[in-house]
């Protein structure tokens, strides 16, 4: 074992390599990575290579072996992020914006001073919401249709604040369409259900329609207008709904899970709602996921129980004293449930209970055939070889507190810690 320490910069870089097995380089910076007051928002490769993992409060691109840090300092119009996508022109677009009413309001004036910057791989060019058609400081969510159109959710608050009180007023649907280059500003009264403009999903079919997935209902764009779903025998949608997962069948049909607990479906022609009559029930909690299994029955992990669906219209329910999050299948077909007692392992009738491995918030396999089950405060779990491994603040990593950033072509792993950024490259 060899270990390697040079301070570069402002950060320090810890380098750890397991001869013949894999390379473990850690980074960590108290004024510009990860520390406890930041919120991953995701992580994705560049075309020019580069690694950016994007936060709430700025962004970290790793070129070359160096950190950059990209914020009001340098190009952001708010060190606040709410949203981000990388678009199909390889543009990055970032929603940039903050809605504290005292320090921006008051103190600096710019309340409402928000927008999209978006970068094109030589500058960054600001959009204000002001220009879009709606002065907010809010971008909470991006959407890129496969038409090349830009939907963005912009309002005065964070997402969920004020909803469902319905005090939350100005919000809009901003619509940027790419043959004419125009921005079209979507408020309330044009759009046919109650606090609608408020889109927390968007989702895309087969045929290129665009549905709208709100608090209060679920609608489409079509001949420059908005249709609901209406309510059928099979499909009502509980107001308000809180999306919190989301799952894309083989067969791609889409299905929802929701807080009150409802699963919604759709099957490329048709919406449809389960409910307490189909099988579930609220008081079963939090919908962690979804997961298929190899012969392509459905099952949704809740937090005390999973659910499987019978193909008839009924979710058939298996108790299990709260789940932290949701089931993995991996390659050999083997169910992980992350159970409070310790992680749960099904392979086929055997079932074994690891209750060393306790409170897993989030499981799953590398490109080098091993699966991680990242615990909430405890560390990340690797099996791979038959071997159990413990990473932590006692084994390659600052910090017990681990979450995945991001998964590269190569097979590096990059896992987030409130004590920096480290990544685990397979020889």
């Amino acid at each position: 074992m060899r270990i390697k320490i040079i301070f570069r910069a402002l950060f320090l870089f810890i380098g750890i390599q397991l001869v013949g097995q894999e390379k473990w380089t850690c980074y960590t910076d108290k004024s510009e990575l990860l520390m406890d007051n930041q919120i991953v928002l995701g992580a994705f490769e560049y075309t020019d290579g580069s690694l950016w993992v994007v936060t709430d409060r700025g962004i970290n691109t790793f070129k070359d072996g160096k950190w950059e840090t990209i914020n009001r300092k340098t190009d952001l119009l708010k060190n606040q992020i709410g949203s981000y996508m990388v678009d199909s022109q390889n543009r990055v677009w970032i929603g940039s914006g903050s809605p504290d009413m005292f320090f921006d309001g008051y103190v600096t004036r710019e309340l409402y001073k928000g927008g999209v910057i978006i970068y094109d791989g030589k500058e960054w060019k600001p959009t204000f919401t002001k220009e879009m058609g709606i002065n907010v400081p809010v971008v909470n969510t991006m959407f890129e249709a496969s038409n090349g159109d830009i939907w963005l959710v912009a309002s005065a608050s964070k997402p969920f604040e004020g909803l469902p009180s319905g005090i939350v007023k100005k919000v809009a649907l901003l619509h940027f369409d790419s043959e004419t280059g125009e921005w079209t500003a979507y408020r309330q009264k044009d759009i046919p259900c109650r606090e609608c403009n408020f889109v927390n999903e968007f989702y895309e079919d087969d045929s290129g329609r665009v549905y709208f997935i709100a608090a209060y209902g679920i609608f489409y764009f079509e001949e420059d207008s908005f249709h609901i779903i209406e309510k059928t025998d099979s499909f009502s949608y509980r107001y308000p709904s809180m999306i919190v997962s989301r799952f894309k069948d083989s067969k791609n049909n889409l299905w929802l899970g929701s807080l009150p607990l409802r699963i919604y479906s759709y099957d490329r022609e048709n919406w449809r709602a389960f409910t307490q009559k189909h099988g579930l029930k609220i008081k079963n909690g939090h919908p962690y996921g979804f997961v298929e299994t190899s012969d392509n029955k459905i099952i949704m992990t809740s937090a005390n129980g999973l659910f499987t669906y019978d193909g008839e219209g009924q979710w058939m329910q298996e108790k299990i004293h709260y789940i932290y999050g949701n089931s993995f299948i991996d390659k050999d077909n083997r169910l992980w449930i992350p159970a409070q007692k310790g992680l749960i392992i099904r392979d086929g009738a055997n079932e074994t209970m690891h209750k060393n491995i306790p409170k897993v918030k989030y499981i799953f396999e590398d490109k080098n055939r091993g699966i991680w089950a990242l615990s909430r405060n405890n560390g990340a779990w690797r099996f791979k070889d038959g071997e159990w491994e413990l990473f932590g603040k006692d084994n390659q990593l600052p910090s017990d507190n681990v979450g995945l950033v991001h998964i590269s072509e190569n097979g590096t792993l990059w896992f987030n810690t409130n004590k920096g950024i480290c990544s685990c490259e397979y020889e």
